[in-house]
């Protein structure tokens, strides 16, 4: 497995970064009545729903050891080789992940794999380089940084077909 990025750059992660209550309710009502959930590129577990069975999948060791004492279990694993067998899950879930992954459109189709059903959340990088204002202001250059590794909505939908 290559080097997790947050490996590197994950210091003090949960330390700054909370869930936001709005992104939170919106992936459970998404997930719906999934009795499974498959969490890839999970981190610290910030967007994990709590109650049924949850195994969350996660590239950095950094990152596992900072999940809350009670978190679901985690797995050292990368998005393009789950270690899971077919329709093993209810739901797969992937919150911000997809442009750390080395091949995108390899872990969808893992996730398809493991999964009935695949819950998405991302952001479109040609959207957020027009219109976020953080970006726009301080940060040109992740946007420029993300394009390069960043599918669009257009492309995860076309990977995924009907949505």
């Amino acid at each position: 497995m290559n080097s997790a990025p947050y490996d590197r750059i994950g210091q003090g992660y949960t330390s700054t970064r909370r869930s936001d209550p709005r992104i939170a309710a919106a992936i459970l009502d998404a997930l719906e009545n999934a009795r499974s959930v498959l969490n890839v590129g999970a981190g610290a577990g910030a967007y994990e729903p709590s109650g049924g069975s949850v195994v969350a999948v996660e590239p950095s060791w950094h990152m596992i050891q900072q999940r809350a004492n009670g978190a679901p279990p985690a797995v050292q694993a990368s998005a393009e080789a789950l270690p899971f067998k077919a329709k093993a899950f209810d739901a797969a879930l992937a919150v911000l992940t997809l442009h750390h992954w080395s091949n995108w459109r390899s872990g969808l189709r893992e996730m398809r794999r493991t999964a009935t059903r695949l819950v998405v959340f991302m952001f479109d990088p040609a959207v957020v380089a027009r219109r976020f204002w953080l970006t726009e202001v301080y940060f040109p250059e992740i946007a420029r940084l993300d394009r390069g590794r960043s599918p669009s909505v257009a492309e995860v939908a076309a990977e995924l077909g009907r949505c």
